[in-house]
């Protein structure tokens, strides 16, 4: 069961890294190229990327609490080094992408409740862009940690 949510988690991570990608390119040309701001591209897109960001929280989790059950089996003074070095990742990992989500929900905030397209654009290039920054750093630790 952990190895399915694991591979599912970094699945998701692969996806969320294209959908918020494809969010900054699509923002990018919008501000520059004064594209027209569409609800699909531009709003459904990146509620998706929230949703998945959720479902990413959710299997982190899952993860988290399987992986400290067992590593509580085996703790000893001898692998303690193990065991908080493992704790602390976690822990920078879950808040990486807390604010992640948070980054997320603002620039959906503002691509609904702005009039301007350039001003949509501009919020979403910069919460997305905050959004893709933190997720492929925390991906990028886990690939260096792994390694």
């Amino acid at each position: 069961m952990y190895s399915f949510i694991l591979i599912l988690h970094i699945v998701l991570s692969v996806l969320l890294v294209i959908l918020t990608l494809y969010t900054v390119i699509r923002s990018v040309l919008g501000i520059f190229s004064k594209v027209k701001f569409s609800n699909f591209l531009d709003l459904s897109i990146p509620i998706l990327s929230v949703i998945f960001l959720y479902l990413e929280l959710i299997l982190g989790l899952i993860l988290y609490a399987i992986h400290i059950n067992n590593l509580e089996k085996f703790l000893s003074q001898e692998n303690a080094g193990t065991y908080f070095y493992t704790r602390f990742w976690a822990v920078e990992h879950a808040i990486l992408m807390l604010f992640a989500i948070i980054f997320g929900h603002l620039a959906l905030v503002y691509a609904k409740n702005l009039n301007d397209d350039k001003e949509k654009f501009q919020k979403n290039l910069i919460y997305f862009g905050f959004c893709f920054v933190l997720i492929v750093f925390s991906v990028g630790m886990n690939m260096i940690r792994n390694g």
